[in-house]
């Protein structure tokens, strides 16, 4: 057989890629997933998140506005295997965690948790900076 050098490539590999970063934020859902669209992402309009951090693990700072970590948006989310959506609706005010992992060029994202809030939670949507 084939004797195949750098074994533990991609050990290093690893280590080199963004690191893991998890998020609590409260929002509302926009869409989710249903039976004709299963494989469709969950969309929710989140609360600004001031510590979000760039790949380097630092909060990212926008360079136009100054604005710290990611303002409110609408933003889809794949949701990760084992998280229910059991309950949750369009209109929904909710908290979930995320976690990012940094690719070559953007993050991606994965829902890990979702809870909903009751109703008369006020969210704060600002506009963005």
């Amino acid at each position: 057989g084939c004797n195949k050098p750098a074994a533990d490539e991609p050990a290093e590999a690893a280590e080199t890629t963004g690191a893991a970063h998890t998020y609590t934020v409260r929002g509302q859902i926009v869409s989710v997933p249903s039976a004709d669209k299963p494989l469709a992402d969950l969309e929710i309009h989140h609360e600004a998140i001031p510590d979000f951090k760039n790949r380097e693990g630092v909060v990212f700072e926008n360079p136009t506005t100054g604005v710290r970590g990611m303002k409110s948006m609408t933003m889809a989310f794949p949701v990760g295997e084992g998280v229910s959506l059991e309950g949750i609706e369009i209109g929904d005010l909710v908290t979930f965690t995320f976690v990012t992992v940094w690719g070559e060029n953007y993050p991606e994202y994965r829902v890990t948790e979702i809870t909903e809030l009751p109703a008369e939670t006020e969210l704060e949507f600002m506009s963005g900076g």
